[in-house]
């Protein structure tokens, strides 16, 4: 039984040293990290101001009855200079990688299209905001709400003001300087990782 013992001995020592010089299976570098990026919610990467005089005219009438007609007598001419500002942001919760090639430590990063974060008129008229004038016979004036047609047409002045610093901030010229922007953010954040990254957008 001894030969048997030490033939067996033998091939346990044999197996345990291949086992020992067997090499390791290079494992490859896992994709940059992103919930780092997902964390940071929505990246607000530009504000615009924003500047523009509306004129509204709110028109004081009495409809005939019986009739198709209406009688004018009278209406309030408002000028709002309207002053605001705007904030383009990603949301980067919806970013994603769509390439990835750990072996080159390279990346393709998926973001949504900047968007309007938020649109507003500044409406405090002493801190450099928004403020009116009404137009007369004699000239333009300050206005001060007073009757129910001045605060109508004061009113109906601030939802055309609002409506077109939405419109404005939404341009394509503003939507490319919010994906610059982010993008300069970003590369940097993703390549201190070691990993090189592309930005697609959609």
């Amino acid at each position: 039984m001894q030969p048997t013992f030490i033939t067996v001995l033998l091939a346990a020592l044999a197996a345990i040293a291949a086992w020992q010089l067997k090499p390791e299976q290079s494992q490859s570098p896992p994709a940059p990290p992103i919930v780092s990026v997902e964390e940071m919610g929505t990246l607000t990467t530009l504000r615009v101001n924003y500047a523009n005089v509306i004129e509204f005219n709110e028109r004081l009438t009495q409809d005939i009855p019986w009739t198709q007609w209406e009688f004018r007598f009278g209406g309030t001419r408002v000028l709002l200079i309207a002053r605001g500002e705007c904030l383009l942001g990603t949301e980067l919760a919806l970013a994603k990688y769509v390439e990835v090639q750990p072996a080159q430590k390279m990346a393709t990063l998926s973001l949504p299209n900047p968007k309007v974060i938020s649109a507003r008129l500044n409406h405090d008229a002493k801190a450099g905001g928004s403020y009116f004038y009404t137009v007369t016979n004699n000239g333009v004036a300050a206005l001060l709400p007073g009757t129910e047609g001045q605060t109508q047409a004061m009113n109906r002045a601030l939802q055309k003001a609002q409506a077109e610093l939405e419109t404005s901030c939404s341009k394509p010229e503003l939507i490319a300087a919010a994906k610059t922007s982010a993008e300069a953010v970003l590369q940097p954040t993703v390549s201190a990782t070691g990993w090189k990254i592309k930005t697609v957008w959609r």
